[in-house]
């Protein structure tokens, strides 16, 4: 009888070895579910990196001088194969470190661009390479299956292109991971925004919003931030750069909506990382704090808007 009460307390723990080890996740399934996205610093320009365990993406590489930069920031990801390489659109800040890129020992499946032609060389040498690969050409409701929990769909550009302008054909691609959203704007100004607004293909409310033409005052509308509505937001730009990038008018709108703000100017390289939950912040990247009005000039404001308002009444008073 204790035999067998031995035997059976042997195949009881057998069977509860056999059951956890089929069902109880591995650490490579967990850890299979982590999506990481690199908003690599290439100076005035974009380059977002999207790493998942299946499918990887490289959108964007920066100019012509960055494209080291990019190389040798994949080369230490150990990255030797991209299944997707977006050109949001044909300026040289972003097509430019592509050429080299699509030149590389880098293998590539697929070169999605948006249709639109340029007569620069930067666009001609870009193009040429391109037609080593797969070439397709991204439209509106294109949707991207990266892994089991991550899609990436287009947004922008339709088909045929909209716009003459170059910013506003830009690739525009929102990706999905589980409940969480990240929006890639390429160098997309309000018309285009708008051109989204009013499109049925998905909801735009993304939790970050990689903010248009690096922080540019043409991009990012009032009534494009409120519908996307983001929690997050990063601009890609360069020190010094001649355009003024980021302009006070945009960060002041998202300091006003309440967005925690990152720029490459500030916090070089910014990774960001999900679980399809939560969005984690690595390396602690410095948010841009929009300075309050200094207290000295506090005053003086206070009493020209008291003079103002008194005129303005006054004025009433006379008409009336």
């Amino acid at each position: 009888m204790a035999t067998t009460n031995s035997l059976n307390k042997k195949a009881a723990i057998l069977l509860t070895l056999l059951v956890v080890f089929c069902f109880v996740p591995t650490a490579q399934a967990q850890t299979g579910t982590l999506v990481t996205v690199h908003f690599i610093d290439v100076g005035q320009g974009d380059s977002i990196f999207i790493d998942t365990a299946n499918k990887d993406v490289l959108i964007d590489a920066g100019s012509a001088s960055a494209s080291q930069t990019v190389l040798d920031y994949l080369a230490d990801l150990n990255i030797t194969h991209l299944h997707y390489v977006v050109a949001t659109h044909a300026h040289e800040d972003h097509i430019g470190g592509l050429v080299d890129v699509l030149d590389s020992t880098v293998t590539i499946d697929t070169v999605i661009v948006n249709n639109q032609t340029h007569s620069s060389s930067t666009y001609s040498n870009f193009i040429t390479n391109a037609q080593g690969y797969n070439v397709t050409v991204a439209e509106r409701g294109n949707i991207i299956t990266l892994t089991e929990t991550a899609t990436l769909t287009i947004l922008n550009p339709v088909q045929p292109i909209e716009f003459s302008d170059l910013n506003d054909n830009s690739i525009v691609t929102k990706l999905q991971v589980g409940n969480t959203t990240f929006m890639f704007t390429g160098d997309a100004e309000e018309p285009a925004e708008q051109s989204m607004l009013v499109s049925s293909v998905c909801s735009l409310k993304s939790d970050l919003l990689k903010v248009g033409h690096h922080g540019s005052y043409t991009a990012t509308s009032q009534t494009f931030l409120d519908i996307v509505d983001p929690t997050y937001a990063v601009i890609s730009a360069g020190l010094d750069n001649r355009y003024g990038h980021p302009h006070n008018e945009t960060l002041v709108k998202l300091d006003a909506a309440g967005v925690t703000t990152f720029c490459t100017i500030n916090s070089s390289t910014i990774v960001v990382q999900t679980d399809g939950t939560t969005i984690t912040f690595l390396d602690d990247p410095t948010p841009i704090i929009i300075p309050e009005l200094p207290v000295n000039l506090l005053l003086p404001v206070f009493i020209a808007a008291t003079l103002i308002g008194t005129m303005l009444y006054r004025k009433k008073l006379r008409i009336t």
